[in-house]
């Protein structure tokens, strides 16, 4: 399979970014829907910019894989993750990842123990893991935030650039932003 990109074009675009933003979020969409994370395009790009990795993280050890980028962080999806044993897995080789929840009227999970929870009682497992930061999606913002305020974790909020004075307002530590583009080899 050819790349969509040649050899040191995601660096290039990394130089770019890294002029505009302090850090990228990245959602490797094939290590999501198929489990092949381009574990080397990303790692072009984790050379110029701190970079938080969304690589489908489904197992424990898979965290090793998105941090081996030089990602500044893994970040593992409810979506895609197994169980919440293989987070507490996870965490027992870094410290260095964040919790995505996953959202569709109702948090989005394989595990009924994470899909069934509230979240605010899967941000306090979570934080007795050990997990310190979560990244949630606009809709769970303000109850994210209520959560935040009792358990005082880092929070990230997954909303357009148009929402920005709200999630401001709310008290989130970071947006990721939704709208800024994305990478596919039709660009």
């Amino acid at each position: 399979m050819k790349p969509a990109y040649a050899k040191g074009e995601l660096a290039r675009l990394g130089e770019q970014l890294s002029s505009k933003f302090d850090r990228i979020y990245v959602a490797d969409v094939d290590g999501l829907e198929r489990n092949k994370p381009q574990l080397d395009a990303v790692q072009e790009l984790c050379d110029e910019i701190p970079t938080l990795y969304e690589g489908g993280v489904r197992f424990g050890s898979n965290v090793i894989d998105m941090l081996v980028t030089g990602a500044e962080k893994a970040v593992v999806g409810t979506a895609t993750l197994t169980s919440i044993e293989e987070l507490r897995g996870a965490f027992k080789l870094s410290d260095n990842i964040i919790l995505k929840v996953d959202f569709r009227d109702g948090i989005v999970s394989f595990d009924p123990q994470i899909a069934g929870q509230s979240l605010l009682a899967l941000a306090r497992e979570v934080q007795d893991i050990g997990v310190n930061e979560m990244i949630v999606p606009a809709d769970l913002a303000s109850d994210a935030v209520e959560s935040k305020k009792e358990l005082r974790f880092g929070l990230g909020v997954i909303a357009p650039m148009s929402q920005r004075s709200r999630c401001e307002s709310l008290g989130v530590d970071y947006m990721v932003s939704e709208d800024y583009g994305g990478l596919d080899g039709d660009e």
